[in-house]
């Protein structure tokens, strides 16, 4: 099991040479970056037993936020020999170096061990230097957490690369129907596993806010005129330690779009009703139901503030659905959004600085706005994309996406709009919830 794996990753050393105070942070992740940052990825491989395949996955983490680009290895002046040997800084230079990770390994039993320097080849200066250790099953997760820290100590924020995905994997069947499966990966698309059947339609799984647990609809369903056609849902919860499938609720109605509570006590969602929709909570603990929004209007996609003092949801309770934020207790509904267009599935950053949304408004759109209703701004468009979610660091955000072929990815994109990649999966791909936190795993 994948917490195991925390356990056997080790931290022996975190060493900041110079206070964050002092270090030079180069890239704002709050605006778009044209120029990558130069950085020389270096590992001297005792045993030569992971350094090709480690480095990749560095490099591989970096490059894929486009902030960063790996200096060629052709292009070196210098063979490093360990940490212990200080690079000659006019050589890195000259081979526009910004940044040097001067790294080693050596492998003692069933145990990798990773020794590292980071330096700003601008000033010379160390900026900082750790020591892992782990299972040697485990390289690369131990890689992650070198491109985290790398990450971190470059743009001031923190790394999300160690941390996983859930998402709904759909498998195109004979006479157009449709198999959906829950599946889990890294972010980076590795250690791919297939966590439900496809017996019956699984959608929109919601991590815990502890990691260990998510929940997720499944909707009974009757053919009707060749089709499958949802005719009730239930929530179930799905523990990773044991692997098992739990039911906590079984609905009548046909209900949508669960997420939990910042402390992991509720469940918030929207339960349709004669035509309308309302938004209520279930307490996991007690399994009592409470109804937060009235009316005869749809009230849907319900998402907590990090605080939990707030609930953001979309509504068409003024004429058009559009994006609204009340009190946790149901109270003080207030209007958020007031464009052209119409609203849904909002999202509160991990911050609690940015709520994403959906946005449909003579296409498609995926933006972000403020929790007080400025600043919105739209990242991504296409033939059809919906469903943001927040890496934990919340200043990437990854969606679903279908082209015109009719094709369901993964998309993600950093909160300037820039930096738009697929994130491949073996099948079709809907529904993405990236892990609340890294590490967890």
């Amino acid at each position: 099991m994948m917490v195991d794996v925390i356990k056997k990753v080790l931290f022996l050393l975190w060493i900041i040479s110079v206070p964050l105070c002092h270090a030079t942070v180069v890239v704002n992740v709050n605006k778009g970056v044209m120029k990558p940052i130069s950085v020389a990825l270096n590992l001297f491989d005792r045993h030569e037993s992971v350094g090709d395949d480690f480095l990749r996955v560095v490099k591989n983490d970096l490059q894929g936020t486009f902030l960063f680009r790996a200096v060629p290895e052709d292009a070196f002046m210098q063979n490093l020999k360990g940490v212990d040997q200080r690079p000659t800084f006019p050589l890195w230079k000259a081979i526009n170096t910004e940044y040097l990770l001067n790294a080693e390994a050596y492998v003692s039993g069933d145990r990798i061990f990773v020794k590292f320097v980071l330096y700003d080849v601008v000033s010379t200066l160390k900026i900082g230097s750790m020591s892992i250790s782990g299972d040697r099953r485990d390289w690369r997760k131990m890689a992650h957490i070198v491109a985290n820290s790398v990450y971190e100590r470059i743009t001031g924020e923190k790394g999300y690369f160690d941390t996983k995905i859930l998402y709904v994997a759909v498998q195109k069947q004979s006479r157009g129907h449709k198999i959906h499966r829950l599946a889990i990966m890294d972010q980076d698309g590795h250690n791919h596993k297939f966590l439900t059947n496809g017996n019956n339609l699984v959608l929109t799984p919601r991590f815990s806010p502890n990691g260990r647990e998510f929940s997720f609809f499944a909707y009974r369903e009757k053919i009707v005129n060749g089709r499958r056609v949802p005719i009730s849902a239930s929530v179930y919860r799905y523990t990773f330690s044991s692997g098992r499938t739990e039911l906590v609720v079984q609905f009548k109605g046909m209900t949508y779009a669960p997420r939990y509570s910042p402390n992991g006590n509720l469940l918030v969602f929207s339960l349709s009703h004669h035509g309308s929709s309302s938004i209520y909570t279930l307490d996991l603990i007690t399994r009592r139901i409470t109804r937060l929004t009235k009316g005869r209007c749809i009230d849907t996609s319900p998402c907590y503030s990090p605080d939990g003092k707030y609930v953001v949801f979309n509504s068409d309770r003024g004429g058009t659905q559009q994006l609204y934020i009340m009190d946790a207790d149901g109270s003080n509904v207030r209007r958020l959004s007031f464009s052209h267009g119409r609203y849904a599935t909002p999202v509160w950053s991990p911050r609690g600085d940015w709520i994403a949304f959906t946005k449909i408004d003579r296409g498609f759109f995926i933006g972000v706005i403020r929790p007080d209703g400025s600043g919105e701004r739209l990242l991504s468009s296409g033939y059809f994309v919906e469903g943001p979610t927040w890496a934990p660091n919340g200043r990437v955000v990854m969606f679903s996406h279908k082209d015109y072929s009719k094709k369901e990815k993964i998309f993600s994109v950093d909160i300037t709009g820039y930096n738009k990649h697929e994130i491949a999966t073996p099948n079709n791909a809907i529904d993405p919830e990236w892990s609340t936190k890294e590490g967890m795993f």
